[in-house]
């Protein structure tokens, strides 16, 4: 049967638009109408040099408080509460739940976005969980917010360093550099050294101290 080429390109374009009209539709039907509500938080460290991700955070708590946490915190309890809600109000209960289900991502709810002025383009994020900042701000409520965990500790290990710990390990290690032997009897040069570094979680305590001299503290430097 022969058809007019006139009347048959608009009953083909209409086809082909009826056709993707239909697609999208049923895109849209089964598209998951679930987005987790991520907590965002820029942090500019221009200026500074290599800045520990867990100071960043104390700085934030100190400086903002925890309610800018716990308020999110009720936005996704809420957002899980409409989200179950409308699970339970679908024709799909089994998919939509399965895709509220994939969407959940409380392990990372909380990121912190490290960013240069000077280069835009570097950055890194750091996520966490609720509860990672719950035992920060915990902490740091102890100490009465005056500075991060890690200075905090750092300042209480160097307090353990009394005269009679610094000459029990000179007397230990017989005044000798545990590094290239030197002896240093008049103990000109001698250090006490952390052979963990605090700002790595090193402990003042005899197995990590040890005799170092000048040359050999300053080529260890805050390393391992």
């Amino acid at each position: 049967m022969y058809i007019d080429p006139i009347i048959a390109w608009p009953l083909i374009i209409f086809f082909f638009v009826f056709l993707l009209k239909l697609a999208n539709f049923i895109h849209s039907v089964y598209k998951s109408p679930f987005h987790y509500p991520y907590f965002n938080h820029c942090i500019d460290v221009s200026g500074r040099k290599n800045p520990s991700v867990e100071d960043l955070i104390d700085e934030f708590l100190i400086n903002n408080g925890f309610s800018f946490i716990q308020n999110h915190k009720s936005n996704i309890d809420r957002w899980k509460r409409d989200c179950l809600d409308k699970v339970d109000g679908s024709m799909m209960k089994e998919y939509r739940f399965k895709q509220y289900q994939q969407c959940l991502d409380d392990d990372n709810a909380f990121n912190f976005i490290i960013t240069r002025k000077t280069n835009r383009y570097m950055q890194r994020t750091f996520s966490c969980d609720y509860e990672y900042l719950l035992n920060r701000d915990r902490i740091l409520r102890s100490i009465n917010y005056e500075c991060t965990i890690n200075s905090y500790f750092c300042n209480n290990q160097r307090k353990l360093m009394t005269p009679e710990l610094r000459k029990k390990i000179k007397e230990r290690d017989h005044y000798t550099c545990q590094m290239c032997g030197k002896y240093m009897p008049d103990e000109v040069g001698l250090h006490i050294d952390h052979i963990i570094p605090i700002s790595k979680g090193g402990k003042t305590i005899p197995s990590n101290l040890q005799v170092l001299c000048s040359k050999c503290n300053g080529r260890k430097s805050n390393k391992m």
